[in-house]
């Protein structure tokens, strides 16, 4: 996350004014907001509430945003800081410069995604709809709702025999296989309707579709060949990744698509980790509206779901997640709560 802003409030006193006014549950998120903007208010030497829309956009440049809603929300909480300096009678005019802006366009040149480590379930959903290979989209989806493993051995020793029905509408459980240092292990979760349907038609794919199809004029052949076994994610026969026939595909195949993935949307970030990360993200949020707190329990239910390694005693150290992606504060970035 961005780190150049500072922990103190330029004019301290007016800004501690306007956040008294605030509720708890905003009070945070503006404070914040006005921290990163005293690093532009020190070096022009002038409080936010004087700021001309040039200066405003220093400070949303400053925010290096990778989230369209995060700028809206930060150009909005600095409108409501300086309506209620006008209200005061602190700035040196009546005018507001962010109401003259409306719409999107004003924001969208403050964002870059390039630098996205933590993608939204629409981000992800726009990343699989752009693949016209269901043997990628299975890749994105599946590392989303939590199958990985050692190696991606969990993504790669998938088959359709591993998926049953539940009693949930549009849910089913997958057993996963995933080769750790100790040998094989199983496990089962419950996964989308969505991702069962991609799993069903990437099943079927026989062939695979070159770069995704942007492809030269001169190009001759548009597609490889699958090798025809019963693992859902295939190497193409010709490919320099070597699958046999009676075995799972190598572990590079995963990496080696998902970079090509990215290359094809210019998120050169978006790796299986960080794929995997988004969608503990997003298991948070739905656990966040589910029970209105992220909390030790929520915490266990995620690093369950998603694998993650216990400790000898049984729980989950699931600190150092929480420390660095799996929190409010980034529930707030990506998914506008708390």
């Amino acid at each position: 996350m961005n780190k150049i802003y500072g922990d103190s409030l330029y004019n301290e006193s007016q800004k501690e004014r306007f956040l008294q006014r605030q509720n708890e549950n905003t009070k945070d998120v503006y404070s914040r907001v006005l921290r990163r903007a005293s690093a532009i208010e020190k070096r022009l030497e002038m409080d936010l509430y004087d700021f001309n829309l040039s200066e405003i956009k220093q400070v949303l440049l400053l925010l290096e945003s990778t989230k369209l809603a995060t700028v809206k929300s930060t150009g909005s909480i600095i409108q409501n800081y300086i309506r209620w300096a006008i209200e005061q009678d602190l700035r040196k005019d009546n005018i507001n410069p962010l109401d003259a802006v409306s719409g999107n366009d004003f924001y969208s040149q403050f964002v870059d995604d390039s630098k996205a480590t933590l993608f939204s379930e629409e981000d992800i959903e726009n990343i699989v709809s752009g693949c016209l290979n269901f043997q990628d989209k299975v890749i994105v989806q599946a590392l989303f709702e939590g199958i990985m493993g050692r190696g991606n051995s969990e993504l790669l020793n998938m088959k359709m025999e591993h998926v049953s029905e539940t009693d949930e509408i549009d849910k089913y459980n997958i057993t996963l296989y995933n080769d750790t240092r100790n040998g094989r292990e199983s496990r089962e979760i419950t996964i989308s309707s969505y991702l069962y349907n991609i799993l069903r038609i990437a099943n079927k794919e026989d062939k695979y579709i070159k770069n995704n199809g942007n492809l030269i004029p001169s190009t001759k052949v548009t597609h490889n060949n699958l090798i025809d076994n019963d693992y859902i994610i295939r190497s193409a026969v010709n490919s320099g990744i070597k699958q046999s026939v009676d075995d799972p595909a190598s572990i590079y195949l995963v990496t080696m698509r998902v970079a090509k993935i990215s290359e094809w949307h210019n998120l050169p970030l978006l790796t299986p980790t960080n794929i995997r990360n988004s969608g503990m993200l997003k298991m948070a949020r739905d656990l966040y509206i589910k029970y209105g707190k992220l909390e030790r329990e929520e915490y266990y239910t995620i690093c369950e779901h998603y694998n993650v390694a216990r400790q000898r005693d049984g729980s989950y150290a699931y600190s150092k997640y929480k420390v660095g992606f799996l929190n409010m504060d980034n529930l707030g970035l990506i998914y506008g709560i708390g």
